[in-house]
């Protein structure tokens, strides 16, 4: 599968950069900023090998986050009341809307840097990429675990779904399908504790209790620009947070 420039990033560096965006938009907490970011932040997804399935996620994301900040800043937190409109008698209040927009912008920077990570990013390889810098191997395993367990519960759901459609299980309207949970639940429930107790035999059999560092079958390759990109920005965020604090960043 074709690969972009991000999808080939190291872990690590996708992590700061998602990281920086986080700290200098809330840190930082300027307007001209802020949207600076945003701008990077929505620009990211046009690196990755598949742009078009990544806005379709940021849009279902932010569309209803979007809608909902907007009426309730705009409704019922008016602010300033000098700066209204109306609207067949709704008032609006201009002031509270531009709080709302930069609420949404910059939660956007934050969940864009974000959701670029997670969908280019396998969890053992963010996992891999941890235990290379000294994470502790447990540590690691419940990592990996809580990034997999939606992904397997969901996995695991469908299968019993399907299963259980074959074998005339019919569902068409919203009393059938809650009626189709409690013969779901069962089934998943017992799965998933059988799948942890699978994972502990597996453990012990790649001797996982051992001190020794594995032998890993693949190698992240970690160059010396990415890792001064990282350094870099890490910094960049210290000094924008640094200025706000000391009162020479307005907001």
């Amino acid at each position: 599968m074709a690969s972009g420039w991000f999808d080939r990033l190291h872990p690590l560096t996708k992590f700061t950069w998602a990281l920086s965006l986080a700290l200098i938009t809330y840190g930082a907490a300027n307007t001209p900023i802020t949207l600076i970011l945003l701008v990077l932040a929505l620009l990211t997804p046009l690196t990755v090998a598949q742009p078009r399935a990544l806005y379709g996620a940021l849009w279902a994301i932010f569309l209803p986050i979007g809608i909902s900040l907007f009426i309730i800043q705009g409704l019922l937190f008016p602010g300033n009341a000098s700066g209204s409109l109306t609207f067949y008698g709704v008032t609006i209040y201009t002031e509270a809307l531009s709080n709302a927009g930069v609420l949404l912008a910059r939660i956007m920077t934050l969940g864009s840097g974000l959701l670029c990570v997670i969908l280019t990013t396998t969890p053992s390889r963010l996992t891999q990429a941890l235990a290379e810098r000294g994470m502790p191997r447990s540590i690691e395993y419940i990592l990996l675990m809580a990034l997999q367990i939606i992904p397997d519960m969901r996995a695991r759901a469908a299968a019993i779904l399907e299963a259980q459609q074959s074998r005339g299980l019919v569902i068409k309207s919203l009393v059938s399908r809650v009626r189709a949970l409690l013969p779901l639940i069962g089934p998943l429930v017992v799965g998933a504790l059988v799948d942890i107790e699978e994972r502990a035999m597996a453990l012990e059999l790649r001797a996982f209790a051992s001190t020794s560092l594995p032998t890993r079958m693949a190698v992240i390759v970690d160059s010396r620009a990415q890792q001064i990109a990282r350094t870099a920005l890490l910094l960049c965020a210290v000094l924008i947070i640094g200025l706000r604090i000391a009162g020479r960043l307005p907001s």
